[in-house]
């Protein structure tokens, strides 16, 4: 199944991911895979909706989209976590990210901004670091336009 983004952005489904990112990888399906959206009616209810139209959208706890992201098919998937967390937790359920973009996470008391858009607690630290340990490329990339920096340079 081929995996055309894997990204961290807190806001999850915006304008920029359906006006550049699905357009420019040429998405079809959008899987969030964050286990309490999943189990929370009324957000999966608000983020189903906001769904563009033309692309399939679900919202995945971790091992359900472990199981449906080995299942063979040439769709075009876009991967959008909420935290960094996530996408370590679908590594550990045996789905090998082969890269990560570090889109949007908000500053706030005890997070060390490594971009514009993007700062992280020493716990999301340690989260990255494992992340890129078990083989992942994780990088910055706000806007597909922009170049990707390397997170080990900013850490």
């Amino acid at each position: 199944m081929p995996v055309v983004l894997a990204r961290v952005d807190e806001r999850l489904v915006h304008g920029q991911i359906i006006t550049s990112w699905t357009k420019q990888l040429k998405v079809d399906v959008i899987y969030i895979i964050d286990d309490n959206i999943a189990n929370d009616p009324f957000i999966y209810q608000v983020l189903t909706l906001s769904a563009p139209s033309g692309l399939s959208f679900e919202v995945l706890k971790v091992e359900q989209a472990a199981e449906k992201l080995r299942e063979n098919t040439k769709e075009n998937i876009l991967l959008l976590f909420k935290s960094v967390q996530y996408p370590l937790e679908l590594i550990e359920a045996g789905y090998p990210l082969a890269h990560l973009n570090l889109g949007n996470l908000g500053a706030g008391p005890s997070r060390k901004s490594i971009s514009k858009n993007v700062s992280v607690s020493k716990e999301e630290i340690k989260t990255i670091e494992n992340i890129i340990e078990a083989g992942c490329e994780v990088y910055l990339q706000m806007l597909y336009s922009e170049p990707k920096i390397n997170v080990q340079n900013v850490l």
